[in-house]
């Protein structure tokens, strides 16, 4: 039997610099980078850079998860293409303990309505290998639709595999939203 998740004190706010050495931590966790599908090892140091240059690139957006005022992950919309008004949407929860508990899928809520509201996106798009089955079903709860399979796409260790390309589109999500 199934039993509900309970909706948690979940918020989103600007990643800052504050934040680089629990970021730095969890990009070291084997299961995150092999997710994120990072091609280089990360340092500190490129931690610091990444966050100063995102907070001033009006191309991207870079959001702390917290949970009960706990920094936890990340929700990163890039890509952003202001004449086709798209957005890439990124995530990660970087704290172990609070895996696989539903925060993915809340942030991806609040993140949606943050990037439709505040960034004023048409479309949010992502691509997520086939093997990550909680982000999956996290971005298909939250109304995303597989939009194409891009095949060999993604290196998991060394194993070549397929992605979804998945979209939504601010129409779906407001009348999801609203139901």
């Amino acid at each position: 039997m199934k039993h509900a998740r309970a909706r948690m004190a979940l918020h989103l706010r600007p990643v800052v610099q504050g934040d680089a050495r629990r970021m730095y931590a969890w990009l070291r966790d084997r299961q995150v980078s092999l997710n994120l599908g990072l091609r280089s090892r990360p340092t500190l140091a490129k931690t610091c850079a990444w966050i100063a240059k995102t907070v001033n690139d009006d191309s991207a957006c870079a959001l702390a998860i917290e949970v009960r005022g706990r920094h936890v992950g990340n929700i990163i919309f890039d890509r952003m293409d202001l004449y086709l008004s798209t957005a890439r949407l990124s995530i990660y929860v970087g704290e172990a303990g609070s895996r696989l508990r539903g925060i993915g899928t809340q942030a991806v809520r609040l993140g949606l309505r943050h990037a439709f509201v505040k960034l004023r996106v048409r479309k949010v798009w992502l691509v997520v290998h086939c093997e990550n089955a909680p982000a999956i079903r996290a971005y298909l709860k939250a109304g995303f639709t597989i939009e194409g399979v891009l095949r060999e796409e993604f290196l998991l260790g060394r194993r070549r595999l397929p992605v979804f390309y998945m979209g939504i589109l601010r129409r779906e999500f407001m009348s999801r939203s609203q139901a």
